[in-house]
C-alpha cells in the first residue's frame, strides 16, 4: 500500500507521545516497545490509547510485534489507510 507520508508521520507523532504519555518519559523511533520496558500492561494501555485516538484496531500483539514505534506506527497507517479506500 502506498500510505503518505503525512499519514506515516501523523501516525508515527500519536504513537510516540502515546508511549511517552504511558511510560513517562521520552523514546526514539527506532527502539523496540519491549526493550524501552514496556510490559504486557503498558503495552496494553498503549494499544488501547492508540486504537481509541486514532480509530483502527491496535492490538497487544501489535505492540509485541513491532520491531520499533516506527514499526508500530507503520502497521497502523497502513490500517487506516486501508480502512479509507
Amino acid at each position: 500500500m502506498d500510505v503518505t507520508v503525512e499519514l506515516r508521520e501523523h501516525v508515527l507523532t500519536s504513537v510516540l507521545d502515546t508511549a511517552h504519555s504511558v511510560f513517562g518519559q521520552e523514546l526514539a523511533a527506532e527502539i523496540d516497545p519491549i526493550t524501552a520496558g514496556f510490559d504486557s500492561i503498558a503495552s496494553l494501555q498503549l494499544a488501547s490509547v492508540l486504537e481509541e485516538e486514532l480509530g483502527v484496531d491496535c492490538t497487544l500483539e501489535d505492540v509485541f510485534d513491532a520491531s520499533s514505534f516506527a514499526g508500530l506506527a507503520d502497521i497502523l497507517a497502513e490500517r487506516i489507510d486501508a480502512a479509507s479506500r
